[in-house]
């Protein structure tokens, strides 16, 4: 290599500095440079999304809160709640299925359900009949406020 070099005029070795420094320069912009650009332009659209995400998961959070805080009603047995709770899904949600896993606890089935007369049952079902979610796999469907829903509630 040096005697590459050395073999060289100093005008080809300016050359050569100045070709291999224009190459460099243009790895780095096309190696580095440009992939974090993208990177960045990609998070800088996705963070209103995610905003409005956030924004649904605290209200989410927070009727969560509320719905946990009504009081548990005691005194009934759990085929009665299992049948006052079918008879309120049959008004609010008439897709839906309600089926009893054991004595405590009742799951509640709808493949496409409004989500706010979901939320409306659970309240109802919590504050009525002393049941409390507890587990939800709660899926948006395409079509706005409808909902893909399996929950479990149980009797504490």
């Amino acid at each position: 290599m040096n005697a590459f070099w050395a073999a060289r005029t100093p005008s080809e070795r300016t050359t050569l500095l100045v070709g291999g420094t224009l190459a460099a320069i243009l790895l780095l912009v096309a190696l580095v440079w440009l992939p974090l650009e993208r990177s960045r332009v990609r998070l800088t659209n996705e963070i209103p999304r995610l905003s409005a995400s956030i924004a649904t998961m605290e209200r989410q959070a927070a009727e969560v809160a509320r719905v946990r805080s009504l009081p548990a009603l005691r005194g009934q047995t759990p085929n009665t709640a299992l049948g006052e709770v079918t008879a309120a899904l049959g008004k609010g949600i008439p897709s839906a299925q309600v089926s009893a896993l054991d004595d405590k606890r009742v799951r509640i089935l709808g493949t496409d359900v409004p989500y706010g007369a979901l939320l409306e049952t659970v309240a109802t079902a919590q504050a009525a009949h002393g049941l409390r979610v507890d587990s939800a796999r709660i899926d948006a469907l395409p079509v706005a406020g409808r909902v893909r829903a399996e929950l479990v509630l149980s009797r504490t």
